[in-house]
């Protein structure tokens, strides 16, 4: 019995007949070959009647016929299929004299098609942008190429056809085969193009080489090509595999990927270059923004793109930058914590949202309308009314802390009838109450008629025993509001007068415009962090928290972050490191990128998409066409009807019995192997464990950061199951052994719906891949769907059982099953017509399933995202790109004017000013002239400023830097000026400048410093140590609200309390530093002497302790940053034991770039100067 087809054509899973499997059988020649019902009939006719002539039994019919049936499922027979003879599935059986197995032989013969099949297989697809001369063009160029013949053609077709020659001899010397005709028709067909061309190649069917044929023939003509893929691991394999193809044709070549800046720019001095697209992105922005001249005198004149509608379309708008110091920023870590904290605060329940517990009385105090009313106003009516006991007020008044005690006892019935109280005594108050339930539901407390109440606004509440209430939020923006009030109340911009409460968040004044501008966006942030669900849009790796890109290619991005507050908030969810916000202050984008190139953009794909998709490629890449190219071979694609289940388990179980089904034989073929794609990490790992032993061999492929040689490196074998997420999709070549290809080949399950037809085809191009057969499965889970899809099956399935009231399906099978039967015990002329006549009700029966209702509704929803990504993403980044291309213009005029050596103080300044600027002035509303023009004053403004050394953002640590580069050119006076109005910016959190004015002065007059001098640095010694407190206490409020929702009872060491354990270990050294300082000093004028200073580079700040653990990861450093590999340098530079070190250099960023230490000096005039001074004031 096939087990395989009980599971995937019956919505109710039982066991079922032969008969049924032969009936289910057919069903699939019409749903998934696209046989007319009456060819179907035709050919069941065909098979009865031979089976009559062939076989004396009657008794294996359902045997036989289902080994013919399964023949003609896995080789993907159509109805007009024809034979290598010419003879179609009918007439071979019908034709008695062939034997069973030579029609099966028949039909698993296939032949390459010819160049006429292939060339009007393109004339017939309508998405093609192909006229007849170019396809006679191509039909003589290729012809001659591979019947090696002439035939009288112009010089062009003449070139063409010996590169070609050329390139196709290069292949077959170095690769070992001639290529294919589709792969010289797609070489032709960009070679022939004039602008750029897109071309869609299946999968499996020789791209790579493709694609070094073009380039060759580009670099031949002395053009310098850059190939793109889509990660560096296809990059690098790619070369290495035509390497010695290039070597042949003597064209240099290399890849950009994990290189030295001085090996980039050997790199970029070949002829083609293969990379990724973020690599050629950020090394344009090494060339352009830090000047490095990477590329040279390299042009952008071609470029080849691999998976070209990933790059384009899914990854289009993706943003590559190079990481900016703005260590600034980590004074915005205490705001982000206490964000997380109130966004924490809020808990759903149903609809709605409550807020944090307040006393009723707070709570009325804030709904008050009138002026003239206290808190024991307040608690005087909770008295009358029996909410309090008599005589509680008279104690409160002494003292207030008894309130809690007093109300342990409230009920919320008592509230209830309070706050009634309340809106007679103050009709301004309006109140909606509610409690929870028994079952954890919200009920409404003393509902009644809402009357009188016209145009004032009830406020909602939650009533809690004890007499507490909670607000209560029915819509995301009061909800918002509320956060936004709460976290207004404890944030403050410096300098201000300091109180150390514990619930106070102080930010330096100069980062106010960018709170102001961004606060609601991290806020929003904040309760989207909540939602994420670990290994479904993120996965914690060493090195923190990684982002998935779990919709599209399933790659664990490595390189990537969130934006927003977004990052931060996730990482203190799990208690991760935390990493300070950025700035970007410049960035690349994909589109911006390939726009470089103008018309010279080539790309392949094994799915270009439909016509939605293809419209969109164009309107962006002016110019640039498309062509689809057919299989050298007929594909053998079986797609299994799919199926939308109720719920999880439902669904879950589905799964398992179809994997079981497939990787178990049958009588009529061997065991397969099978590839489930999951969409997330989370559900891979789900139904990994669900088969358990239904799976033996089973492996897990979801995280490219792991070690994956035994899927991606091996050859699958009968009954091997691969559960991946969409990992395995784009880009995996899985091959199969020949006992799995003979048994039908690898079975894929999609076990989601894709976001667009294009990742639901890669995932089914895993299978039936050059020629060889294959079958895939979409079985879905109606409750992972977006909710209007789910609403859209909902009523599908209502339809459904309406429909199945006057359906007669369920009789027509019962009643073939039954002549079936018959037909096997002898009855067969009388039953045969009959048969085929109730075959035909069936095959006849139009039912439109719920998948593909679901498939056209996403499609529909992908050509609205397109038409939004063309009309608002496209041109906000274009936007952002001419604006960083007239900072560029900016930056360039900044290095004419210093010689080309521009102060590192002041390219800091600016750059951080621009960066800030794009944060907090860009507004999609206006116009790109309207936004260059303001760019353009405010940077004018910026410059100016910065000339007369001045902070274009008010930033005291840049008046630090300034200072710094003056001290260190010797000039301590004006270095001392410079830390004075850092100082006087925001002397809050002027520890630094406080420290080195100190240190400056005392400098410049060394051993020889007099009482001014000394009580001076004293002075700024212990404003220092005031300052780093705020640093420490800041420090302490970023780890009591990041953690204050975690699980108390949990005493173990996190990630993030190492960091702060390091960071807060840098700080007090820093003021132990300053305390033995001040020590000194102290001393020196208590003796009349003098101080002598020595100075250390700030890594000697910590005892020698703390760094020791990095000598005992020096070896293993060594080696990371020998391999390059980006993987490993982020693990390594992510270990606890770098903390130390990463801090310290935080701190140098911010200014300290020296310590110092003082030894005192003792003076023999000094000290009879201070006993003179203590005599004359007696």
């Amino acid at each position: 019995m096939d087990e395989s087809d009980r599971l995937t054509h019956q919505p109710i899973a039982h066991c079922l007949f032969p008969e049924e499997e032969v009936l289910n059988k057919l069903q699939g020649l019409v749903t998934n070959i696209k046989w007319s019902p009456a060819a179907v009939v035709d050919l069941f006719k065909a098979l009865l009647k031979r089976f009559q002539s062939t076989s004396s039994s009657h008794t294996d019919l359902p045997s036989w016929m289902m080994e013919m049936l399964h023949c003609i499922e896995i080789h993907y027979i159509t109805s007009s299929w024809k034979s290598k003879t010419g003879k179609t599935l009918m007439e071979l059986v019908q034709d008695e004299t062939v034997t069973d197995e030579h029609v099966k032989q028949c039909l698993a013969d296939d032949t390459e098609k010819t160049l006429e099949e292939i060339l009007e297989e393109i004339r017939q697809e309508k998405l093609n942008h192909i006229d007849e001369k170019l396809l006679d063009d191509v039909r003589d160029i290729v012809s001659s190429v591979d019947k090696k013949t002439e035939n009288g053609v112009n010089g062009e077709r003449s070139e063409l056809k010996r590169d070609l020659e050329k390139l196709c001899t290069a292949v077959f010397k170095t690769a070992k085969f001639k290529p294919r005709l589709t792969q010289m028709v797609s070489w032709c067909l960009m070679a022939l193009s004039k602008t750029g061309r897109l071309i869609q190649v299946g999968t499996g069917e020789g791209k790579s080489c493709i694609v070094a044929m073009f380039a060759a023939f580009r670099a031949m003509r002395g053009e310098t090509v850059d190939i793109m893929s889509s990660s560096s691991v296809l990059a690098e394999r790619d070369l290495n595999e035509w390497r010695n193809f290039y070597k042949c044709l003597k064209i240099s070549v290399d890849c950009n990927t994990n290189k030295t800046d001085e090996n980039l720019k050997k790199c970029y001095k070949c002829q083609v270059v293969y990379g990724t697209v973020e690599e050629f992105a950020g090394d344009w922005l090494r060339h352009h923004f830090e000047r490095m001249d990477i590329f040279g005198q390299r042009k952008f004149q071609c470029a080849i793109v691999d998976e070209v509608d990933s790059l384009m379309l899914d990854k289009g708008h993706h943003v590559v930058y190079l990481s900016s110091d703005m260590p600034a920023l980590q004074h915005l870590n205490s705001l982000l914590a206490f964000i997380w904290a109130t966004a924490n605060q809020f808990t759903k329940i149903g609809t709605n949202t409550l807020g944090q517990k307040y006393p009723f009385h707070q709570v009325v105090l804030e709904n008050i309308k009138g002026k003239n009313v206290d808190e024991f106003t307040v608690l005087q009516i909770a008295e009358d009314t029996g909410l309090l006991a008599k005589g509680s007020v008279s104690d409160l008044r002494i003292n207030p802390e008894l309130l809690t005690e007093k109300s342990t006892s409230v009920t919320v019935d008592q509230l209830a009838v309070f706050f009634e109280v309340v809106e007679r005594r103050f009709p301004s108050c309006q109140f909606s109450l509610h409690c929870i339930n028994n079952n954890g539901e919200l009920e409404e407390v003393n509902k009644r008629p809402q009357t009188g109440n016209e145009g004032k606004q009830t406020v909602s509440l939650v009533l809690v025993k004890g007499g507490f209430c909670q607000y209560m939020y029915s819509d995301s923006n009061s909800l918002l509001e509320a956060a936004e009030a709460q976290i207004k109340r404890a944030l403050h911009f410096t300098p201000c007068e300091l109180s150390y409460a514990k619930s106070r968040c102080y930010v330096p004044g100069f980062l106010s415009d960018l709170v102001n501008s961004k606060l609601k966006v991290w806020i929003e942030n904040a309760f989207h962090a909540q939602t994420m669900k670990k290994d479904h849009e993120y996965i914690i790796e060493t090195h923190g928290i990684v982002p998935v890109d779990f919709s599209c290619t399933g790659v664990v991005e490595n390189n990537m972050k969130w934006s927003d507050g977004l990052q931060q908030f996730l990482e203190m969810k799990h208690e991760s490191k935390l990493s300070d916000m950025t700035a970007i202050t410049n960035y690349m984008s994909n589109v911006g990128l390939l726009q470089k190139y103008g018309h010279q953009i080539y790309g392949l794909s094994g799915t270009l998409g439909q016509q939605a998709e293809t419209e969109t490629l164009q309107k962006i890449y002016k110019g640039i066409k498309t062509c689809q190219i057919p299989s050298f071979k007929r594909r053998k694609l079986f797609e299994v009807e799919g199926l939308v289940l109720d719920d999880e388990k439902e669904w879950r179980k589905k799964v398992c019995d179809v994997v079981a089904a497939q990787i178990k034989p049958t009588s009529y073929r061997g065991q397969r192997a099978v590839l489930v794609i999951c969409e997330t990490i989370e559900r891979a790992k789900l139904l990994h464990d669900a088969l358990g032993g239904k799976a033996p061999n089973k492996k897990l492929y979801i995280n490219n950061n792991m070690d994956n040689s035994a899927v991606t490196d091996q050859t699958l074998d009968s009954a091997v199951v691969i559960i991946a997420t969409n990992l395995a999709g784009r880009g995996t070549d899985l091959k199969v052994s020949d006992s799995v290809k003979s048994a039908g080949g690898l079975f894929v399950v999609q076990t989601f719906l894709p976001k667009n037809a294009r990742v639901e085809a890669q995932a089914f191009g895993r299978t039936a891949r050059q020629g060889s057969p294959g079958s895939a499965q979409l079985i879905v889970c109606s409750s992972h769907l977006p909710e209007p899809l789910q609403l859209l099956v909902l009523m599908k399935k209502v339809q459904s059982l309406l429909e199945t009231l006057t359906d007669f399906s369920p009789l027509h099978r019962a009643q073939f099953v039954m002549l079936l039967r018959l037909f096997q015990k002898g009855h067969i002329d009388e039953k045969t017509e009959e048969m085929s006549l109730t075959l035909s009700h069936i095959l006849t029966e139009n039912s439109k399933s719920e998948i593909k209702i679901v498939k056209q509704v996403r499609d529909n929803s992908v050509a609205k995202q397109l038409s939004s990504y063309l009309e608002c993403d496209t041109p906000n980044l274009k936007k952002k790109e001419e604006l960083f291309s007239r900072y560029l213009n900016i930056l360039d005029d900044v290095y004419k004017s210093s010689n080309n050596k521009p102060a590192a103080s002041d390219l800091l300044a600016l750059n951080e000013f621009w960066g800030m600027w794009l944060l907090t002035h860009f507004n999609v509303k206006y116009s790109v002239e309207e936004l260059k023009t303001r760019l353009n004053g405010d940077l004018h403004e910026a410059r100016k400023k910065l000339s007369q050394r001045e902070s274009p953002s008010s930033n005291l640590y840049h008046y630090t830097a300034f200072g710094n580069e003056l001290r260190q050119n010797g000039n301590l006076g004006e270095s001392i000026k410079m830390y004075s109005k850092a100082i006087e910016k925001d002397k809050c959190w002027a520890a630094i400048a406080y420290y080195n004015r100190a240190f400056a002065a005392l400098t410049q007059q060394n051993r020889r410093q007099d009482p001014a001098c000394l009580d001076r640095a004293l002075e700024d010694l212990q404003n220092a140590s005031r300052s780093v407190e705020l640093y420490c206490e800041q420090l302490e409020v970023t780890h009591r609200y990041s953690t204050q929702t975690n699980d108390l009872s949990n005493d173990s060491v996190t990630r993030f309390d190492n960091h702060i354990i390091a960071r807060y270990t840098v700080l007090m050294s820093f003021k132990e530093n300053i305390s033995e300082a001040i020590k000194k000093v102290d001393r020196a004028r208590d003796i009349g002497g003098n101080v002598k200073v020595e100075e250390s580079d700030v890594y000697f700040l910590v005892p020698l302790v703390y760094l020791l653990p990095l000598a005992v990861l020096s070896t293993e450093s060594v080696r990371v940053v020998c391999s390059r590999d980006p993987l490993k340098t982020y693990q390594l530079i992510s270990h606890p034991s770098f903390d130390i070190f990463i801090e310290l250099k935080c701190l140098k960023s911010l200014g300290l770039t020296h310590v110092y230490t003082l030894d005192t000096l003792f003076s023999l005039g000094g000290f009879f100067s201070k006993i003179g001074s203590l005599y004359a004031i007696e």
